[in-house]
């Protein structure tokens, strides 16, 4: 039994497999949302409530992409599906937890030392960086080569998927008193710039694209799977990940332009 899904060498069987490790990491993501809200409603001096769906929503769709059979046939079968992951994970998971969290949760993250630092590594500039940063390094090849082989390899890219996430949404989803100047225009830049034109997202998704050949090994060396060529594999990863991305900042820009024309008028 696999504790967290990585490459094989075996041919992909739909029969389910078992990963452990990523149930015991989306209940303990679960709890942690469902802590935060309870700290927070005891220092609000309010009666704690119940997770809210767009949290339920984040932790439901952060097992859908870790667990089987996403997670499998994205640990070592197909980069198309490996991408998915990322998608899910950093641009709907990690947003939807942190919209679902309550002002009084969201209070217990930015107190005492630890809020400070969280302040610091959510600072819009700092945080586009660190996403970008990680969105490149966990789609090198000899890094995704690399990694995907073990299950720890696979573990720390799904984590710094969802860490980078949070700290790329912290800014839009959690107005922060200490940050009153980033208003919503700038919120909606600040995506324009990180996701719909990024350079390393449009860089990396062109690549997969136009390249000649499969730019992954571990996937262009997988046991074949019915009906998909390496190539044909690697260019509909491109396409989602430049399409997705876009979407989904078109998706934030309505919602943060949708809520100011509402506090303007």
């Amino acid at each position: 039994m696999q504790f967290w899904c990585s490459a094989t060498d075996t041919a992909w069987s739909w029969a389910w497999k078992p990963f452990p490790g990523v149930w015991i990491f989306v209940i303990l993501v679960g709890l942690a949302v469902s802590r935060l809200e309870r700290s927070g409603a005891r220092a609000a001096g309010v009666t704690p409530r119940p997770m809210h769906p767009l949290a339920l929503l984040g932790v439901l769709t952060l097992w859908l992409a870790l667990d089987w059979p996403i997670g499998a046939l994205g640990a070592g079968y197909l980069a198309s599906i490996h991408m998915l992951q990322f998608l899910l994970i950093a641009l709907v998971a990690a947003p939807a937890i942190l919209a679902g969290l309550s002002p009084q949760a969201l209070g217990v993250l930015t107190r005492g030392k630890p809020g400070v630092v969280l302040e610091r590594l959510t600072r819009p500039v700092l945080a586009l960086l660190i996403f970008n940063g990680v969105v490149l390094l966990t789609h090198l090849p000899p890094l995704v080569d690399g990694l995907m082989r073990t299950q720890l390899g696979s573990m720390l890219i799904d984590l710094l998927w969802l860490g980078s996430g949070l700290l790329f949404w912290f800014p839009v989803i959690a107005a922060l008193p200490a940050r009153p100047t980033f208003v919503p225009p700038l919120r909606m830049l600040y995506l324009v710039v990180g996701l719909m034109f990024s350079p390393i997202m449009f860089g990396l998704a062109g690549f997969m694209v136009y390249a000649q050949r499969p730019l992954y090994a571990i996937y262009e060396l997988a046991p074949p799977f019915a009906g998909w060529t390496a190539k044909m594999d690697h260019e509909v990863a491109g396409v989602m990940m430049s399409v997705m991305g876009a979407t989904v900042a078109f998706i934030g820009l309505s919602v943060i332009f949708f809520r100011w024309s509402k506090t303007d008028g």
